[in-house]
């Protein structure tokens, strides 16, 4: 039997999502802000010259497949029972996901992009990951008072004239106790975050401008958004130096006050300045080069005729 909604939950799930005119009308999303903050020519290839060509890996394969996963099994945790969540053979249903969403990355990529072998070793490196969530299940997502708003919930708020932030959070939650909301967002891992990780406001990026855009979209009070980082590691030491390290989960709740929500803000209104028109175009010109380690070690122009920056070393 399907629980009752409260009122604070069906204001998100009943929202009807404004649609836009592809024709007049863009739609940027944190991976462009992101790809824009670590160097404009890059995002000036992707964006306005449509040169990034498509290339799907074993890591976006299991991320999506396990992401799938997760928030089906949070939905009937949440809005069935317990103990159906506990009945279902997520092992099972990952590898299915897994199976379906590499079928189809083949096909659009033309041919394989890994092997049996690589794919056995991450469902089994998932399903440890989620024998460990559910036995820790109630630490992690406790029904004491919580409700499912949803997963994969729509975001679509219109941040200048024919631009809009379009995103799609994972999952959140509402606490009837504190009032409030959760966002989280999961991420797949090899081995956690480290602390360099946990200071990249580029990264951290995403939750700020989901918490900023969540409530504005939806009439919430931002104060009452909470953000968290899940994050799900596939392998752990066999014999961990300290606790922590042998857990499959990391928790990260990065600092999501005024000051922080400001500063993301104002970092894509730079971005909006820089690269759109004030008729929501894009600008063309020549974008700038920030060539460095980081920056240009998985950049696929690089070397190429499309770039030809020098890699600080």
């Amino acid at each position: 039997m399907r629980k009752e909604i409260l009122q604070q939950v069906s204001i998100v799930q009943e929202h009807e999502l404004q649609k836009i005119d592809r024709t007049s009308q863009k739609s940027i999303s944190y991976s462009q802000l992101l790809s824009y903050s670590t160097c404009p020519h890059q995002w000036a290839n992707s964006y306005i010259r449509n040169l990034q060509e498509y290339k799907p890996s074993i890591h976006t394969c299991f991320g999506t497949a396990f992401h799938e996963t997760l928030q089906e099994w949070l939905t009937v945790l949440y809005e069935e029972s317990i103990k159906k969540s506990s009945e279902m053979d997520l092992d099972t249903l990952l590898m299915e996901k897994m199976q379906q969403i590499y079928a189809k990355e083949k096909d659009r990529y033309g041919q394989h992009f890994s092997n049996s072998q690589e794919l056995s070793d991450f469902h089994s490196d998932g399903v440890e990951i989620l024998k460990f969530i559910r036995k820790k299940r109630a630490s992690y997502f406790s029904n004491s008072k919580t409700h499912l708003v949803g997963v994969e919930i729509p975001l679509l708020y219109e941040v200048s004239k024919n631009i809009f932030f379009k995103g799609f959070i994972d999952v959140v939650l509402y606490n009837e106790n504190s009032d409030s909301y959760t966002v989280i967002d999961i991420k797949t891992s090899t081995s956690g975050w480290n602390s360099y990780a946990k200071k990249d406001s580029k990264k951290l990026a995403q939750l700020l401008l989901y918490k900023v855009f969540l409530a504005k979209q939806f009439g919430l009070d931002v104060e009452k958004v909470d953000v968290q980082y899940f994050i799900v590691k596939r392998k752990v030491p066999v014999d961990p130096e300290y606790p922590a390290m042998g857990r499959r989960v990391q928790e990260f709740v990065p600092s999501s006050g005024k000051i922080k929500r400001g500063q993301v803000v104002a970092s894509l209104q730079k971005f909006l300045g820089n690269a759109f028109s004030s008729d929501g175009k894009y600008v063309e010109k020549e974008y700038e080069k920030v060539p460095s380690k980081s920056n240009c070690m998985f950049c696929s122009y690089k070397s190429t005729e499309h770039c030809n920056a020098h890699i600080v070393l």
